[in-house]
């Protein structure tokens, strides 16, 4: 009868542990769920975001991303700021059909250029080098006056030229759904 008696509570003692094992392990499952969960519903919040910016007068789509043309006119870094508020940057512009569709506005506007943190080095506004570029004939020759780039003649595709920040111009946002 001992022996029974051991061998059975054995038994439920293997199978308490077998089912804290389960538990433990169903535990671990659910807290990985849960936190799928919340990563998935930010990723909808922010495209809902996303559409609901999207879904306002001036935005147009091309390629993987969508554009803000302006209506109104900023500084260079006000324009840059307003784009931020939308999630979206000063446009960077990658390709010579990017480089196409901006001049297609036909309007004087501010990019993502910049070279304000080193004098002659320009880089685009998410930090990449300029590789790229569709520099005006003479462009860019500001020196230090002239830090931040602009779509100044929109009839050739060579239509950038360094501006002074400070002026007014329209500006052309993009907004990455890659992001």
């Amino acid at each position: 009868m001992c022996v029974k008696l051991n061998l059975f509570i054995k038994i439920i003692v293997l199978k308490q542990d077998s089912w804290r094992a389960e538990r433990d392990n169903l535990t671990s499952m659910n807290s990985e769920t849960e936190a799928r969960s919340r990563t998935i519903s930010l990723e909808r919040d922010e495209l809902k975001k996303k559409l609901n910016t999207l879904a306002q007068p001036g935005w147009r789509l091309f390629t993987s991303r969508a554009y803000y043309i302006s209506p109104t006119k900023k500084s260079w870094q006000e324009s840059r700021a307003y784009c931020q508020s939308v999630d979206a940057d000063l446009m960077i512009i990658n390709s010579r059909e990017e480089q196409v569709f901006a001049n297609s506005f036909k309007l004087h506007m501010w990019i993502g250029l910049t070279d304000s943190e080193t004098e002659g080095t320009w880089k685009w506004v998410d930090g990449s080098p300029l590789t790229t570029s569709y520099w005006g004939s003479q462009e860019p020759n500001g020196k230090t006056e002239e830090n931040c780039g602009e779509i100044k003649s929109f009839t050739t595709e060579r239509s950038w030229n360094d501006g002074t920040c400070s002026l007014q111009l329209n500006w052309i946002c993009e907004m990455n759904f890659a992001q």
